[in-house]
């Protein structure tokens, strides 16, 4: 026999604590229990019950090879419980406070046999002293508590707990609270309880994941089609989901006259349609052929039109992330932008070899380039090609 503790335990609300994981829960611990003095409910852990309510009581706990003899007469509560700790060491933990002492506890499962002796008086306040005796200020009274512990530990098989011996009212007392206690969920229904738990996680991820998605898409989901589409797509879809879904119904063919259609109009618009150095990207185009290598870079492209070297900035906002969604597409869109640098992205994005990517990347570079005027643009996409005129979901 080893002793782990013999000393002075602290303990509030008549509590006191074995872990190996985190405090048990007080019902839980004690729930489906005869005994309301060690809780073993809550996996890993006791929950010790005292007579003092606020105080130090002494308490001595010792491990066994095997199981001792039986609680001398002296003990007059003793009740058993079964624990299977989660870790080599536990606590022992005073209420509201870290770690007292640390319990070598190498097997995976105990018996554990908890006794006490002065519970009655240790309900007491003033644990049997005279309170017309005890000077003003004077506490130490609080660590001469007369109710005293006795936590036994010994290698078995996880079996119910049960009541050896019980004396006192207090003991009574907690015992016929235990005993009251709704019973603990079996392991079934505790299983079924996880399943649930995760299936509902499960299904309001979903939901969200689908509410977000619709949000990003305009108001509502896009087709699986729509879903393959890289780049940024996002933008058209809250200015004109209409539009969106349309092209996406309108084949690989339209797809591809519908983006080059698109850059082309955001060149005019932005006045350098008729560079005649464009010439060979726009033959690229046309054939079906990537872009020359010269006119792949957006801001080389820039630079040589606006004919000076560009100061790049940055703009930032506040605004909370939800907002940006809801608002902020509208308000830059209306403010005054630089048409040529808007227009540029069409081109590379023309050329892109997803056709449906090409037409609605190139289509919202238009759209950027237009900027206040973008609803002339969106009427002129439908009359030229009016097998994307859609409206409403598909």
């Amino acid at each position: 026999m080893r002793i782990l503790f013999d000393g002075g335990l602290p303990v509030a609300y008549g509590q006191a604590y074995v872990t190996s994981r985190e405090l048990p829960d007080m019902d839980r611990a004690f729930a489906g229990q005869a005994n309301g003095l060690c809780g073993a409910g809550d996996p890993g852990t006791l929950f010790l019950m005292t007579g003092t309510s606020d105080g130090q009581v002494h308490l001595t706990i010792e491990l066994h090879e095997r199981e001792p003899p039986p609680a001398a007469e002296g003990w007059e509560e003793v009740v058993e419980v079964s624990l299977q700790p989660r870790a080599a060491r536990a606590g022992l933990v005073p209420w509201g406070d870290g770690a007292l002492a640390e319990l070598e506890l190498p097997e995976r499962s105990y018996r554990v046999r908890y006794c006490a002796a002065g519970m009655d008086e240790g309900r007491d306040p003033f644990g049997g002293f005279n309170p017309d005796e005890i000077e003003a200020g004077d506490y130490t009274y609080m660590d001469q508590r007369p109710d005293r512990y006795l936590l036994c530990f010994w290698p078995a098989p996880p079996t119910a707990d049960a009541i050896v011996r019980q004396t006192s009212g207090a003991a009574a007392y907690w015992h016929g609270w235990a005993a009251r206690l709704p019973a603990p969920p079996t392991l079934e229904q505790q299983i079924r309880a996880v399943e649930e738990d995760r299936r509902e996680r499960q299904r309001r991820a979903e939901e969200y994941r689908l509410r977000e998605e619709a949000r990003r898409w305009g108001g509502r989901a896009p087709s699986d089609r729509l879903r393959l589409v890289k780049g940024n797509v996002f933008g058209l879809a809250r200015v004109d989901r209409d539009l969106v879904d349309g092209v996406a119904e309108a084949g690989d063919a339209v797809q591809r006259r519908v983006a080059i259609w698109a850059a082309r109009h955001a060149f005019a618009y932005a006045g350098i349609a008729d560079l005649d150095w464009l010439a060979p990207a726009w033959a690229a185009l046309e054939n079906g052929e990537p872009l020359p290598a010269e006119f792949t870079d957006g801001m080389a492209l820039l630079t040589r039109i606006e004919g000076a070297p560009l100061v790049t900035f940055s703009l930032a906002t506040i605004r909370p992330l939800h907002q940006l969604h809801h608002g902020l597409d509208d308000d830059m869109l209306s403010g005054p932008v630089n048409r040529v640098a808007m227009a540029l992205p069409a081109l590379t994005a023309a050329a892109q070899p997803d056709p449906l990517q090409a037409a609605l990347e190139a289509l919202w570079a238009a759209v950027t380039a237009y900027g206040s005027d973008r609803g002339v643009f969106l009427a002129e996409v439908r009359r030229a090609f009016p097998v994307t005129d859609r409206e409403g979901p598909l």
